[in-house]
């Protein structure tokens, strides 16, 4: 077995207080590599809260003060977790976690009954009951030597009833939210984005089994046992890869679900589009003026044990298309679209606190965004925006 390691640097101050909440920041990389981790995971399971790190492995991670004493988990899939109360973390604390990258699979049995086995625990490894998740949402439209064009940002209330008439309808109120949008260049992409991105990357398996892995459509796939296992949050965790049985597969994809080994819980799930499935998805069109060539689609959903259940903590899509002017063909760019949802609590629910005419139809209508403050989020859970976001925000709020 080969052991890496890598290091979470805690920046300074540690510990922010803030009306009865306490805030952890810090930066989380790899020693061996130095190469940053955005997929590390924060979580208090006990009381249901959660944070991430960002693109840049960077994370901010506010929970109430009343509970520094419970235990705080760190995980990534591939290194061992660390855990240790969150009152241990200090300005000078570096945590070393190891990673275990040679670990041979034992786990045997077809893959694919395997994988409709751990589908049917989603009942019992996911909530079975009315829950309710506090999310940070993100939305952002890149293009080619521009960099970052539209940015939409919001705080979610997402609900999931659970009734046996409601399963699989998950309603969703955003409590605050900001956009930031260059007019001037979207305009060229013809309006490409999501009505709305958030009701795609909050969806949860408890509320229905992906569609390409269905019981309709799993036939359409082949899946083989990976040969390694790898750890996430201090369990062995296998995984399978799938990929088409053939090129007429529609919205065709190449993937890996990961799958606890002690309850059969799905971990991740995580796939890019096969060139075929791209063109089945965003495809060769013209829109006005405007052609459009699709090249990359890929995405993962990651859950995280959470109460005692495998709950959504992250989602993410992203859109890869270029654009050319049909006309004078003066104007072409690569543009990068990507929508995602960072779950911060998550818990049981008693009673609805959505009402009819408040929940989410659109990402498309968030209040015009001002100058880059953090404190405009208070103590809400976000990710950290990159320095090149900041610098777009910036621009967009000084233009009338």
């Amino acid at each position: 077995m080969r052991i890496n390691s890598f290091l979470i640097v805690v920046l300074f101050p540690t510990f922010v207080f803030s009306q009865g909440y306490v805030s952890i920041s810090g930066k989380i990389i790899d020693k061996a590599t130095q190469q940053i981790l955005p997929n590390a995971y924060l979580s208090i399971p006990s009381k249901g809260f959660s944070s991430q790190t960002n693109a840049v492995g960077e994370f901010k991670f506010f929970f109430p003060k009343i509970d520094l004493d419970s235990i705080l988990i760190i995980s990534a899939i591939g290194y061992k977790s660390q855990s240790k109360k969150a009152s241990a973390f200090d300005s000078t604390n570096v945590i070393e976690m190891e990673k275990a990258e040679t670990l041979a699979s034992v786990q045997g049995g077809d893959p694919k009954t395997l994988l409709k086995e751990a589908f049917a625990l989603v009942k019992k490894n996911n909530p079975s009951s009315p829950t309710y998740q506090i999310g940070f949402y993100l939305e952002t439209l890149e293009m080619a030597k521009l960099g970052f064009v539209k940015i939409t940002e919001g705080i979610l209330r997402v609900e999931r009833p659970h009734t046996v008439k409601e399963i699989g309808v998950e309603k969703t109120k955003l409590l605050k939210g900001r956009r930031y949008d260059w007019v001037g260049q979207t305009a060229k992409l013809d309006g490409w984005g999501f009505m709305n991105g958030a009701s795609i990357v909050t969806r949860s398996l408890e509320g229905g089994i992906p569609e390409y892995l269905d019981k309709g459509n799993i036939n359409d796939y082949n899946f083989k046992i990976d040969s390694l296992m790898t750890y996430f949050n201090d369990s062995l965790v296998y995984s399978m890869s799938f990929w088409p049985v053939n090129k007429r597969v529609k919205a065709a994809r190449n993937g890996k679900v990961y799958i606890d080994v002690n309850n059969q819980a799905i971990v991740r799930i995580e796939y890019e589009m096969t060139p075929e499935g791209v063109k089945d998805v965003i495809g060769r069109s013209f829109v006005d003026n405007t052609k459009k060539v699709g090249k990359l689609v890929k995405g993962y959903t990651q859950f995280l044990p959470l109460n005692g259940k495998w709950h959504l903590q992250d989602s993410k899509l992203t859109f890869v298309a270029d654009f050319e002017d049909k006309l004078e063909k003066k104007f072409t760019t690569e543009a990068t679209m990507t929508v995602q949802f960072m779950a911060n609590e998550s818990m049981r629910m008693g009673r609805s606190a959505i009402k009819f005419d408040e929940e989410l139809l659109t990402t498309n209508n968030f209040p015009k965004g001002g100058k880059y403050e953090e404190k405009f989020w208070v103590q809400s859970n976000y990710l950290i925006p990159t320095p090149a976001m900041v610098e777009m925000m910036d621009k967009m709020a000084g233009k009338k």
